[in-house]
C-alpha cells in the first residue's frame, strides 16, 4: 500500500467494514507530534521515592508516552522492593517504564545492577521489541537495610534516557538542565565533604586546646588544693632543688623539668631570736605571676610552747 489516510468512518459492504484501524495506526499518528517521555505536570509524575525508611520504593501516580503508547499509574502508588544489599560492595539499580511490543504491555520494571568496587547501572533496552524510559538510578550501599531519598538519582529530566513529553515541533531540551543539576549536586556534595573535613580538623584542634587547658587547670587546682610545698614536688614532671646559704637559711625551688618553669619557691630563715620564718610562693602557669603566697612565723616561747603566725 503506497498511500495511507486516517481516520474516516467505516462503510459496510456485505457486512464487512471497509475501514478497519489497528493500534499501529494510532501509534503512528500520535508519534508524529508527541515525544517520548514522562508527562511534566504535575512535577511528581512517576517520580520514584523512598518509602518508610526501608528497602521499598514508591512510584508516584502519573503517565508516560512511549512510541505512541500511553502508560499510567492510577489510583494507588506502585511499590517496588529493592533487592538486599551486598555485604562488601555497592550496587546501582534502575527503575524503568518498559514497552514490550511482543507481549503488548507497558510496565514499571526494577532492574538490578551488579555489586562491585566500581558499580555501573544497568543499561536501558531500546530495540524493535522493547523500548525503556529510565525513571531513576538507585545506589544500594553495601550492608544497608534501607534506601533514603539521597540514594535515588531522579533521571526523568535526562532526555537521553527519559525526558518529558513535549510537542515535536517546539520541544524543550532538558538534558542540559539535567547535566547542570547533576554538576551542581556533585559540586555541593564535594563542598560538603570539604566542609565536613575542615570542621573535623577544627574540632580536633579545639579539643586539643581544651584538653591542654584542662590539664593546666587541673595543675592549678592541684596547687591550690595541696598548698603544702612538699606535696607540690609530687606533680608530674616536677623537680625539687634545695640550696643551703652560708648564713644557714635554705632556699628551695620546685620547677617543671622540661621547660624550667617555676612551680613554687620556699625560703626558710632562721632569725636571730631563734624564731623561724618560712615564706612559700606558688606561681601561675607562666612561672612568673604569684598565684598564692604565705609566710609562717614559728615562735618558740619562753614557757616552752610554740606559736605559728600565718600572714
Amino acid at each position: 500500500m503506497a498511500e495511507v489516510s486516517f481516520p474516516f468512518d467505516s462503510v459496510q459492504a456485505d457486512g464487512i467494514d471497509d475501514r478497519v484501524y489497528y493500534a499501529e495506526d494510532f501509534k503512528r499518528y500520535f508519534k508524529q507530534f508527541l515525544k517520548n517521555g514522562v508527562y511534566p505536570n504535575p512535577s511528581t509524575n512517576l517520580k520514584v521515592e523512598a518509602l518508610n525508611d526501608n528497602m521499598i520504593l514508591s512510584v508516584n501516580l502519573g503517565s508516560a508516552f512511549i512510541n505512541g503508547t500511553c502508560y499510567s499509574v492510577i489510583e494507588d502508588k506502585l511499590n517496588i522492593t529493592v533487592s538486599d544489599a551486598h555485604i562488601s560492595y555497592n550496587r546501582k539499580d534502575i527503575v524503568v517504564v518498559s514497552l514490550n511490543e511482543t507481549d503488548r504491555t507497558v510496565n514499571i520494571l526494577y532492574k538490578e545492577g551488579v555489586a562491585s568496587a566500581s558499580p555501573q547501572a544497568p543499561t536501558i533496552t531500546r530495540n524493535a521489541d522493547i523500548y525503556e524510559l529510565k525513571l531513576c538510578e538507585i545506589t544500594v550501599k553495601s550492608g544497608v537495610n534501607r534506601i533514603t531519598q539521597a540514594d535515588i538519582l531522579d533521571t526523568r529530566l535526562d532526555n537521553s534516557v527519559c525526558g518529558f513529553v513535549t510537542g515535536l515541533v517546539e520541544t524543550v531540551d532538558t538534558t542540559e538542565l539535567f547535566n547542570q543539576y547533576e554538576t551542581y549536586l556533585n559540586q555541593k556534595i564535594e563542598e560538603w565533604k570539604q566542609t565536613q573535613q575542615q570542621q573535623s580538623n577544627e574540632f580536633n584542634n579545639q579539643m586539643t586546646e581544651i584538653e591542654n587547658w584542662f590539664t593546666e587547670v587541673k595543675l592549678d587546682i592541684t596547687k591550690l588544693q595541696s598548698f603544702d610545698f612538699d606535696n607540690l614536688a609530687e606533680l608530674k614532671g616536677a623537680t625539687k632543688k634545695t640550696i643551703f646559704l652560708e648564713n644557714g637559711d635554705a632556699e628551695e625551688k620546685i620547677f617543671i623539668t622540661a621547660d624550667n618553669t617555676k612551680v613554687a619557691d620556699r625560703v626558710t630563715k632562721f632569725l636571730e631570736n631563734e624564731d623561724i620564718e618560712v615564706n612559700t610562693k606558688v606561681y601561675e602557669r607562666n612561672g612568673k605571676t604569684i598565684m598564692k603566697e604565705v609566710t609562717v612565723l614559728t615562735k618558740f616561747n619562753s614557757d616552752g610552747s610554740i606559736t605559728e603566725v600565718v600572714s
